[in-house]
């Protein structure tokens, strides 16, 4: 077991530290991390061409020295000229023939081709910024409905604690009428069967806190034990819970990462159109070149030792490639096109989604409004329904129906209130906010 695991089962955990432990342990966080690292180094590389490039060589080799002159060459002056040296060489010695050099190489100037490609790689690397925001925000949002689900869980475990111990009052209620003989026999049996229902009921709400358990540890990325606490959070109102979708959507475009990832998504696509578009002009290049030889032997020593060098310039430009530029240049302005769609949509979609958030807050505040009242409705009903029976004026089908009647009111009342702090979850994930 970890020991983040071990401190979990140690303590109770609070809202807060459970946000903490998910930027901590979540493995989908840090996947996303190792994209964003992914991108700094493209960036990177693309940003080496800006500079020049040197290349070092060297060569040795051991070899004959019988070369054959060709017919133009053992004419020449230079031949007759080495016919009257010495061979200081038998046909089959060999020699040592090293080589090195030194070559640097740097663009100057290409037409927006390097740099295009570091905008390019810059943007990428925007991209997987925005995707590690938007996996932020989502297993933020799933920690938060995780940790309600608990409260609500184990709220729901009260109520059903609760209820059992009315059920088990008015069994000896019932008992002790049955004893007397002012209540039928059958009034006991229903009294015992509820009770045993109100136990089954309490098995099953404790069995789903530990399944809620489970879930939080899961959106967490914790692999520990489900035998820790949660603390009840304050209420976090929204301030702007209330507004109007057009008011909130200027906060929400700039927030919300998969918008921004679209406006990386196009100046990285702009950036492919500079790139592409150059492929209509030269690029201009210099280079130099340090260089050496070395032919000896030893027998006779150095035979031939030259150094040479030389500097210069070139100019590249594909005069004709088939309309390949052309068609490039004409992919990438369709990609710019499928991005503005992309873009409008989802805009779309994130006001859409506001406008559904908006509406679930204000239908979560009206249900536990509701709820708020049927609870103390209910309560009243079965403390009416429980005098009737004890004045003999009621029957057991009355007193339980009003105490499944109050259950239900207040397991109605937890689910109003987590669907609240859920929603307002849910609205604030809407506007981009953490």
């Amino acid at each position: 077991m970890s020991f983040s695991a071990l401190l979990l089962a140690a303590r109770v955990l609070t809202l807060e530290e459970a946000v903490h432990t998910a930027q901590a342990h979540q493995p989908q966080i840090r996947a996303a991390w190792a994209q964003v690292h992914a991108g700094q180094a493209r960036v990177g590389e693309a940003k080496a061409g800006i500079f020049p490039r040197l290349d070092a060589n060297a060569q040795y080799q051991r070899s004959t020295a019988n070369f054959p002159l060709s017919p133009s060459f053992s004419a020449s002056s230079f031949a007759v000229a080495l016919k009257g040296q010495p061979n200081l060489l038998s046909p089959g010695a060999t020699v040592n023939f090293y080589t090195f050099g030194i070559t640097a190489t740097a663009t100057i100037y290409d037409f927006g081709r390097t740099f295009g490609a570091v905008d390019q790689s810059r943007e990428g690397e925007q991209v997987n910024r925005a995707d590690l925001e938007t996996t932020s925000q989502s297993i933020l949002l799933n920690v938060r409905t995780a940790y309600f689900s608990v409260l609500a869980a184990k709220e729901l475990v009260w109520v059903g604690e609760e209820t059992l111990k009315n059920q088990g009052k008015h069994v000896q209620q019932v008992q002790q009428f049955v004893t007397a003989g002012t209540r039928p026999k059958i009034d006991l049996r229903s009294a015992e069967l509820n009770l045993a229902n109100a136990e089954l009921a309490l098995l099953r709400a404790r069995n789903g806190l530990d399944l809620a358990k489970v879930a939080l540890n899961q959106a967490m990325g914790v692999e520990g034990p489900t035998d820790f606490d949660v603390a009840e959070p304050a209420e976090q109102t929204l301030a702007d819970e209330s507004s109007a979708v057009d008011d909130l959507m200027i906060e929400a475009l700039r927030a919300r990462p998969e918008f921004l990832r679209v406006e990386a998504e196009v100046r990285a696509q702009q950036a492919s159109r500079r790139i592409a578009k150059a492929g209509y002009f030269p690029a201009l290049q210099a280079f130099g070149n340090f260089s050496g030889t070395k032919v000896s032997d030893t027998k006779n020593g150095d035979f031939d030792w030259g150094l040479n060098w030389y500097v210069g310039g070139g100019l590249t430009w594909n005069l004709f490639n088939g309309m390949f530029t052309q068609r490039q240049v004409e992919e990438v302005d369709a990609g710019l096109d499928g991005l503005a769609a992309q873009r409008d949509l989802t805009r779309q979609q994130i006001r859409s989604e506001l406008e559904a958030q908006l509406l679930a807050v204000g239908q979560a505040k009206e249900s536990l409004r509701v709820s708020d009242r049927a609870v103390v409705t209910g309560e009243e009903r079965l403390k009416l329904a429980e005098g009737r029976y004890q004045a003999g004026a009621g029957d057991i089908l009355e007193l339980d129906d009003a105490q499944v009647a109050y259950s239900n009111a207040k397991a109605q009342r937890v689910t109003a209130q987590y669907d609240l702090a859920t929603a307002r979850a849910r609205l604030a994930h809407a506007l981009g906010r953490k």
